[in-house]
């Protein structure tokens, strides 16, 4: 499993625009990808213009490859020119903490 973290920065003033759009249809488009296990957003508390999604993919190479897809081009429409830049980590997870019994 792969945990993708990517933190955006949306155009001042179009911060409610794009969390609208994001839970009117974004998320549920880049849900719908092949290889996406759980897909979540969130706005900053300390900076509003922030977000940031928590994608877990199948893979690093299902990731890649929904680049490709016609959902993946659905969720960018969602948002097209309301972010201004970001940043985008990806985490190996480990199999053996992801249960109920890590601490």
């Amino acid at each position: 499993m792969l945990l993708e973290i990517a933190e955006v920065e949306v155009r001042p003033g179009a911060e409610d625009q794009f969390a609208n759009a994001m839970r009117d249809a974004g998320v549920a488009h880049l849900a719908a990808c092949d290889g996406v296990v759980s897909a979540r957003f969130g706005r900053g508390v300390e900076n509003p213009s922030k977000f940031t999604f928590n994608v877990v993919w199948t893979s690093m190479e299902a990731h890649q490859n929904a680049r490709n897809l016609p959902e993946f081009g659905q969720f960018r429409a969602c948002f097209g020119d309301l972010t201004i830049g970001g940043a985008m980590s990806h985490y190996q997870m480990d199999e053996a903490l992801t249960g109920p019994s890590a601490a």
